[in-house]
């Protein structure tokens, strides 16, 4: 068989053109440029069926199984399976094994900081290429597995890669070997180790490993598009208290920053900062109480579509919150969650951290941002910092917390209510010298002990404290000793009334000298991870996706916990006497 194989440069953009030609097809060799820039398929799943058909599951460690299922138009795996170490785990494999000369593309989601791949000449399960993907470890590489041993034959590793979502194109054209992320060329190498081969997608202790539309071409154009002006996250909201609003949204270019609000659309203000960046931060003052503002964001030629919100109530005023934490690697599950929410009247969110499965990564669209979205165009959220932010500073980028000296810890007093957020990872992780210290002499401890002793937190009718790692687990005395040891105490003595935390996957709560200890951790964090076990066997504990929403109307709290269908797994009243 005869071929044409053309690369052509242009500028910082490659096309890359295969073709192959029959002998009959020789006698008609002009053909014109625009067929021989057509793209053309050789195979493709966009995971729309129910069922794996043609797919075959190949797990390298016995003793573990993997999850490999579809959802959502996904192909999914959600498990720990795999060894880090040794770069073993699962794979999945579809194709035709005589396919020799072809373009591979396919886009992959991957919420987990561990590696993710795909696979291609995949001859056998000893002997094929593969690309791997790790943003914690900064690594990016090409291997081939000959006779059962991996060679590795390119490396790119000079900085974390920053996207959760990606798309990979790799060509492969006899011995050459081209990869793309996102169409950038990350490798270009010559290989002549296998020539024909399947294609397939691996997935190393990835607990978030989603792939989509996988396409086989015979040829294809990659065209490196120009950045358009556009809106990439937002608008949302932050620190709705008092007489203020903040406003913040991302655009794909630097541009200035203006918000249009006011009581209604037609009698509207105006705030306005030339400065062009693609971090926009406005903040609205002297705004009425108990009052529906509406607002749109504009950036240069950029329009928003107008939104509204309420602003913070009076004292006297019955409040509704969400409540909910560890959201991170699942963002199905998460936009699940989501939904249930309009189902009930709230006034705000408050997330209880791990918003994000990695912090550094800039890309907290998919797992955090997306799913919320038309949510906080209308309430705002307010986050404690969890362990999987690792204190980037991402977090205090996207988040304006009400206490900006230090925005990993704060305070507000919202209704009759007071409402303490702590940084408190170092209680697991005791080891990590980029957490923040929250322990007795330390900075933060003794703003605790300032709050929780002030008039605002006193004559509160409600004291919450809201933390990622949790006082007590099952009401064992054995995990996260430091809060017990640093921060109960305090708690205990101001008689706060909830602490509430995340971290520990699913829902739980319990009661220990008047304090009511909550745990909520069900947004789309993983429920089949190995270690999960260690510290759930005891009967209150539900492994369940779940959220949770406070009803606050004077001296009576209606608390209640809800599964991911939105039915109620748990329902508390308390009734605080004068």
């Amino acid at each position: 068989m005869n071929r044409i194989f053309n690369i052509v440069y242009v500028g910082s953009i490659i096309l890359v053109f295969y073709s192959p030609l029959s002998s009959e097809d020789n006698s008609n060799s002009s053909i014109s440029n625009k067929n021989l820039f057509e793209e053309k398929v050789i195979w493709k799943d966009n995971f729309e069926s129910k069922e794996l058909n043609g797919w075959e599951i190949i797990d390298d460690l016995p003793e573990d199984h993997s999850n490999w299922y579809l959802e959502e138009g996904f192909l999914i795996q959600d498990t720990d399976y795999g060894d880090t170490k040794n770069l073993v785990g699962t794979n999945i494999i579809n194709g035709n094994i005589e396919w020799d000369n072809y373009v591979v593309r396919a886009n992959l989601i991957c919420t987990d900081d561990d590696y993710i791949g795909i696979l291609f000449r995949y001859n056998d399960n000893d002997n094929y290429y593969r690309f791997l993907l790790s943003s914690q470890r900064k690594d990016i590489r090409i291997d081939k597995k000959v006779n059962g041993a991996f060679v590795n034959i390119a490396t790119y590793s000079e900085e974390e890669y920053q996207l959760t979502k990606f798309t990979v194109t790799i060509f492969l054209f006899d011995s050459n070997i081209k990869l793309f992320l996102n169409e950038t060329k990350y490798f270009d190498l010559d290989d002549e180790q296998f020539k024909n081969g399947k294609i397939g997608f691996t997935s190393i202790s990835n607990l978030g490993s989603f792939f989509d539309d996988v396409t086989v071409y015979s040829e294809y154009r990659i065209e490196k598009a120009d950045t358009i002006p556009e809106f990439t996250r937002g608008p949302y909201l932050q620190s709705v208290l008092d007489d203020q609003a903040v406003v913040i949204w991302n655009t794909s270019l630097p541009m200035p920053s203006l918000v249009e609000y006011g009581l209604s659309k037609e009698q509207s203000n105006i705030v306005n900062s030339n400065d062009l960046t693609c971090l926009h931060e406005v903040i609205l003052k002297n705004l009425l109480h108990e009052s529906v503002y509406y607002y749109r964001i504009i950036s240069g030629s950029l329009i928003g579509e107008w939104n509204n919100f309420k602003t913070a109530v009076n004292d006297s005023t019955p409040f509704n919150f969400i409540v909910y934490g560890d959201n991170q690697l699942n963002f199905l599950k998460h936009s699940e969650i989501v939904n249930q929410f309009g189902k009930h009247q709230f006034d705000f969110i408050i997330s209880c951290g791990d918003v994000v499965q990695r912090g550094p990564r800039a890309d907290w669209d998919m797992e955090f941002f997306n799913p919320l979205k038309k949510v906080l165009e209308e309430k705002p959220i307010y986050a404690a910092i969890g362990n999987h932010e690792l204190n980037s500073s991402n977090y205090y980028r996207y988040f304006c917390n009400p206490n900006p000296e230090h925005e990993n810890y704060y305070s507000f007093k919202y209704g009759n209510s007071y409402f303490i957020f702590l940084d408190n990872p170092l209680a697991a992780y005791p080891d990590k010298s980029y957490y923040t210290d929250y322990t007795q002499g330390s900075e933060q401890y003794k703003w605790l002990e300032n709050k929780l002793s002030s008039d605002e937190a006193q004559t509160a009718d409600w004291l919450f404290v809201i933390s990622h790692v949790p006082s007590y687990v099952g009401g064992s005395q054995e995990y996260f000793a430091g809060c017990k040891k640093n921060l109960v105490p305090l708690f205990e003595k101001y008689k706060v009334d909830f602490s509430i935390s995340g971290h520990i996957h699913g829902y739980e709560r319990g009661s220990i000298n008047g304090i009511n200890y909550i745990v909520t951790a069900g947004g789309g964090g993983a429920q089949n991870k190995k270690s999960n076990s260690l510290l759930k066997q005891y009967k209150d504990f539900k492994l369940i996706y779940n959220f949770c929403l406070v009803e606050v109307c004077g001296s009576i709290i209606k608390f209640s916990a809800f599964d991911i269908n939105n039915e109620i797994i748990d329902q508390f009243e308390i009734k605080k006497e004068n």
